[in-house]
């Protein structure tokens, strides 16, 4: 029977995604291990993460003292093209294509949680999309090329539809072949996935 702290902390490390109780308590037990300092040190960085807020038009993550509405750093910019949106799934996908310089528009990120959480996002910003952003001329769905992924352009592309009833000019595009099927966009090399958003259909 492990000590009660100990099991407490392999429970969390439990809680992330992809890792199991035995992982769990390889982590525990490294961090066990390692000098006082260094454990102070993990702990320091992981109790920044509450100054962590999202971005109030994609929902991308970012750290701000500030309660007040906010926008990351490429939504403030100026200078990106505000006629297209790139749907992702998480912050990774967004540091990915931008790797590739083939793209300047803005994003939004509409996550991996649950079905509600994401339709409640698309909901979001469609509903902005017909209040403000007149000049909006593409919308990109670059989703993961996995069943997860698949599954929420699919839903995407059916919940954005209804925008062509109001914007005939918009197209709703998504990232063309050469993604082979289980990849995930966070780890694909700038080439493959340049190719992917030069061919979007």
């Amino acid at each position: 029977m492990l000590p009660r702290p100990i099991q407490n902390l392999i429970d969390e490390f439990s809680k992330l995604p992809s890792v199991g109780p035995r992982q769990a308590a390889r982590f525990v037990f490294y961090l066990i291990n390692q000098p006082k300092e260094e454990i102070e040190k993990f702990a320091k960085k992981l109790f920044i993460l509450k100054k962590i807020k999202y971005c109030h038009f994609c929902n991308r993550t970012m750290e701000t003292d500030h309660e007040k509405t906010i926008l990351c750093s490429i939504c403030k910019n100026k200078d990106r093209n505000r006629t297209m949106v790139c749907i992702v799934e998480k912050d990774t996908d967004i540091e990915s294509i931008e790797k590739t310089k083939r793209y300047d528009g803005l994003y939004y990120v509409i996550g991996t949680e649950d079905e509600n959480k994401q339709l409640a996002r698309l909901k979001d910003l469609i509903s902005r999309i017909k209040k403000s952003n007149k000049e909006l001329k593409e919308i990109i769905i670059a989703t993961d090329a996995t069943t997860e992924g698949e599954t929420i352009a699919l839903y995407a592309a059916r919940q954005l539809a209804e925008l062509n009833k109001i914007y005939p000019e918009l197209k709703i595009t998504r990232l063309g072949r050469g993604l082979s099927t289980g990849s995930e966009l966070e780890y694909m090399d700038e080439d493959t996935l340049t190719n992917a958003l030069l061919g979007r259909k």
